[in-house]
């Protein structure tokens, strides 16, 4: 019973270490042991590898605060956490946008969003995301710093919920895929189950009572975000998932403005 106890452990520490390697550039080394068949059992730590990147953003905004202006504050975060992540999200957003805006076929949309390079579509798409996350969370930042602190960790955390979401309700559609390809039509109705209890768990962790600003719009986004991937490619992509994880993270940053202006949380 004991060596059943031990092996299971095992297998969640190294699901859990495979969700660390999959969403950020936090060296894992020799704890974990890569099985391909055994990383879509690793989405549903996803949530709680967003809230530890926007952990790692409060903390650093924690430091720096009392020491620096707002907006440079924020555009220091911001930095730390797409080092975190090594700007797989912003990637993905970009290349989907090339693809789902500049192809007219779902062969054409595909080629494109394969392409490593970067179009016209995938830079304003990151332009416009950054300056928002930048022009929000300096608002937040300005207005309500204990609110901006929990921001990150809630937002974060519902961005990769959105992902694992996608992963389960979509079809996907390319084969061959080296980073998000294991996790194609994968994700077991339990890990989404459980990554969708530790999100609202998170959340509520966060933001208290004020969680249901943020839980229904980053629902409303990914499910406007599904609806689009359909109608676009009949499924979803990893470019996809990295396009929705920002949607939704700019959406609970919006969401909770009004929050900040009144003074609360």
């Amino acid at each position: 019973m004991k060596n059943v106890s031990l092996s299971g452990l095992r297998a969640e520490m190294n699901a859990f270490l495979g969700a660390v390697m999959f969403l950020t550039q936090i060296p894992v080394g020799v704890w974990h042991q890569h099985r391909e068949e055994d990383l879509p059992r690793s989405s549903v730590y996803f949530p709680i590898i967003g809230a530890g990147v926007g952990l790692g953003g409060s903390l650093v905004l924690l430091v720096i605060y009392p020491f620096l202006p707002a907006l440079l504050t924020t555009l220091i975060v911001m930095a730390v956490m797409a080092l975190l992540t090594g700007g797989l999200h912003e990637d993905g957003l970009a290349d989907a946008a090339d693809g789902l805006v500049g192809g007219s076929t779902i062969e054409r949309r595909l080629e494109i969003m394969r392409d490593s390079r970067i179009g016209s579509y995938g830079v304003l798409a990151l332009w416009f995301s950054l300056t928002a996350k930048l022009v929000l969370l300096d608002t937040l930042l300005v207005r309500n710093p204990f609110l901006a602190f929990c921001a990150l960790i809630a937002a974060n955390a519902l961005g990769r919920m959105s992902t694992v979401a996608l992963l389960y309700f979509c079809r996907y559609v390319r084969t061959g895929e080296n980073k998000a390809g294991p996790f194609g039509n994968a994700v077991s109705l339990k890990s989404f189950i459980l990554a969708g209890f530790s999100t609202l768990m998170i959340v509520a962790i966060a933001l208290g009572p004020w969680s249901w600003r943020c839980v229904p719009v980053a629902i409303l986004a990914t499910g406007g975000a599904w609806f689009y991937f359909q109608r676009k490619l009949g499924g979803i992509t990893g470019d996809c998932l990295g396009a929705s994880n920002q949607l939704v993270e700019l959406s609970c940053y919006l969401a909770l403005i009004p929050l900040s202006h009144a003074g609360v949380a």
